[in-house]
């Protein structure tokens, strides 16, 4: 299993594997499925026969079958942020295909803005963690549900971010999400955090 450190080291090697690709979007798939190969390497020493993903999901009703269990969900998690399995259900319930947080709004900044961003690094990196596509819709309504909701400046504050990049003409009330390295990351050092305390 990968530690914080060795999560680093994997990002930037997915990163400086991809570095010469020029579009976005064949950047970011291209990212995923090496970091994917990466984890897996890691995890085993060889990328055989554990159910690496050959496509990502393309929408809600498309789930990668070596994901179908709910222990497979949380060891994909667990693997992703550099966690104990055992530490995964402290913060999400995989019990269904789509992830949710757990925490209790204390755990959050009390700031809303700072609270949104922290939720977004969460939200997107579990469903990135499960291939599962993120969009601002998923992070809005989790926000919502913890009270850091500024739906004047929700948009605003996801844009400023630089962990994370916002896919989409920038009116759209529902655009999609994706995970930088930067933010892979910074949701990495969250999630550790989070389970220490």
């Amino acid at each position: 299993m990968a530690t914080g450190a060795k999560l680093k080291d994997l990002l930037k090697s997915a990163a400086d594997a991809i570095s010469d690709i020029k579009d976005e979007e064949m950047k970011r798939i291209a990212f995923e499925r090496v970091l994917d190969h990466l984890l897996k390497t890691d995890d085993s020493g060889s990328a055989a026969g554990n159910g690496a993903r050959d496509s990502l999901p393309t929408d809600e009703a498309t789930v990668d079958s070596s994901l179908a269990s709910e222990q497979q969900r949380i060891d994909e998690v667990a693997s992703y942020f550099g966690i104990g399995s055992e530490q995964v259900s402290d913060l999400f319930d995989l019990s269904e295909e789509n992830p949710r947080l757990l925490l209790s709004s204390g755990e959050l900044s009390e700031s809303k803005a700072q609270g949104t961003r922290e939720i977004a690094l969460l939200i997107t990196g579990v469903r990135t963690a499960l291939g599962r596509d993120t969009h601002t819709d998923h992070i809005r309504g989790v926000a919502d549900y913890y009270g850091k909701l500024d739906s004047k400046n929700f948009m605003k504050i996801l844009n400023s971010m630089p962990h994370l990049a916002l896919l989409g003409k920038p009116r759209s009330p529902n655009r999609a999400v994706r995970m930088k390295v930067r933010g892979a990351e910074e949701s990495a050092n969250l999630v550790q955090s989070l389970v220490s305390e």
